[in-house]
């Protein structure tokens, strides 16, 4: 099969993009690799994440995270947060060992805080 086992870029598309990247870079102190006026691309490690300026007028966010963070003490990751002024809903534990918290972009993106499986 042509398409490999692997994530390549994670996308999120905002609507008030200038006002998202200001608070990506402030919540998530993360090395910028590229940055436009319609997008901003993270360097990461593993598969990359990159903030888009929405084509849509009308985005309805995700009910739910679609991929999560990686931490390995969420007590501290929440606590931050919390000092950052950044939307939560607590932490709670998650199948496999997993605890991790969810976080809210301004326009409502869930985004997931969370310790790996315990193997």
């Amino acid at each position: 099969m042509l398409i490999r086992n692997r994530i390549n870029t994670c996308f999120i598309h905002l609507k008030n993009l200038k006002k998202g990247k200001e608070w990506y870079k402030m919540v998530f102190p993360f090395e910028v690799l590229a940055e436009g006026d319609d997008f901003l691309e993270f360097k990461m490690e593993g598969a990359g994440l990159m903030l888009l300026q929405a084509e849509h007028e009308n985005i309805t966010p995700l009910p739910y995270s679609v991929f999560f963070f990686e931490t390995s003490d969420v007590d501290q990751a929440f606590q931050e947060l919390t000092q950052k002024g950044v939307k939560t809903d607590g932490i709670r534990p998650f199948p496999d060992g997993m605890r991790g918290c969810h976080a809210f972009d301004p326009e409502g993106n869930m985004l997931l805080i969370c310790t790996p499986p315990i193997v």
